[in-house]
């Protein structure tokens, strides 16, 4: 089903029944096997980004009764995070190699996806020693129960009126600071903004085609800066380990190439949701609240 409130149902408990959703799909997903399967745990951390956009959106709206459940969702989410990322950085890597490969050349190629691939074990094997899938399974578990309990002020959209502002707000003003910046950890900020606003989005789903429109535009924006991010990891990966490369120009080559994806997915980010932060805040929530209505 998807990710969505339905048209007969208050938006208040629509929130708490999609949470409760997410993090039984999460906890599903987890459980049974000694070693989760990377497709598991990617789908694990989609149900459980959707679960904190909600917690977002009901703390925003003056949230009672939230207790531990934003720590808990922050703990579960390190926990895949680094395995995750281990997995990102090789697919990252292959895409550098495939787009430029006269900057990376096979030996370097070779080694570089050798030393990733052993981090990834070793980060799957730390898990399994700290018994970390029992600490997540126990985390989900709490975080559904409790999420019955989670209450806000307003009902109907303005439910999500004040969550949504913000979020649009700390988009536009992170996107500002990245174009005139240019920083990774700039581009990173405007990310999670921008994926914030895109669950909120696809919570209206089916409303309007000017909502699905801009929603479609959020999530090529949030691919896009997830890739420049992948990049920013795999560089600082062997930036600390510089015996993986084989010489000093390896790593010139292969940090050469991350420059390049950067810049193009950074460019591409900025012109696929340029339309959605051009309005300020208030009036563009307005608007969304029209197309809802």
């Amino acid at each position: 089903m998807a990710f969505q409130l339905k048209a007969d149902e208050p938006v208040r408990r629509g929130l708490r029944r999609l949470a409760a959703k997410q993090l039984k799909e999460a906890r599903d997903q987890l459980r049974g096997a000694r070693r989760p399967s990377d497709e598991a745990i990617h789908e694990a951390r989609k149900s459980l980004k959707k679960a904190r956009a909600i917690v977002q959106v009901i703390d925003a709206d003056a949230g009672r009764h939230l207790g531990g459940s934003r720590k808990a969702l922050r703990a579960v989410n390190r926990t895949l995070s680094r395995l995750r990322d281990a997995d990102a950085m090789l697919g990252i890597f292959e895409r550098l190699r495939a787009r430029m490969p006269q900057l990376i050349g096979e030996q370097t190629f070779t080694r570089v996806r050798r030393r990733l691939a052993a981090g990834k074990r070793a980060a799957l094997e730390k898990a399994e020693r700290r018994d970390d899938w029992k600490h997540v399974d126990r985390h989900l578990r709490a975080l559904r129960k409790a999420a019955g309990r989670w209450r806000q002020a307003h009902g109907g959209f303005g439910a999500l009126e004040r969550g949504m502002r913000e979020a649009h707000r700390r988009g536009r003003k992170a996107l500002a600071r990245a174009r005139k910046r240019q920083r990774a950890e700039d581009f990173h900020e405007w990310r999670k903004a921008v994926k914030a606003l895109w669950y909120q989005l696809r919570l209206l789903g089916g409303r309007s085609r000017r909502i699905g429109r801009d929603a479609a535009a959020l999530h090529r924006a949030e691919a896009l800066l997830g890739d420049e991010h992948n990049v920013v990891v795999l560089c600082g990966v062997l930036a600390s380990d510089q015996s993986v490369c084989h010489t000093a120009d390896d790593a010139d080559r292969v940090r050469l190439a991350g420059d390049r994806y950067q810049c193009e997915m950074r460019k591409r980010a900025v012109q696929a949701a340029r339309g959605v932060y051009a309005p300020k805040s208030g009036a563009y929530v307005r608007s969304i609240k029209r197309e809802w209505k």
